[in-house]
């Protein structure tokens, strides 16, 4: 039977993150928006990359790359 993790909001992931808590691949596998699982699971089928802490960290960081890309064009 598999163990049920708790349930975060974003905002509580990003700060176990940023206290060193989780790793990246932890935040992916935790977050609450499945679509997020699913376009890291792309990103790595796409570059043939192991879906792990490195391609995770790469993951996140291309997605806040668009997001400040977003917020200067005023789409974000």
């Amino acid at each position: 039977m598999k163990t049920k993790q708790p349930a975060y909001t974003h905002e509580q992931l990003v700060q176990l993150r940023q206290d060193g808590v989780i790793t990246e691949l932890d935040f992916i596998g935790m977050h609450p928006d499945e679509q997020l699982r699913e376009d890291f699971a792309s990103f790595c089928a796409d570059r043939c990359r192991m879906p792990d802490d490195d391609a995770a960290r790469d993951f996140l960081a291309q997605g806040e790359s668009a997001l400040e890309q977003g917020m200067l064009r005023g789409d974000a």
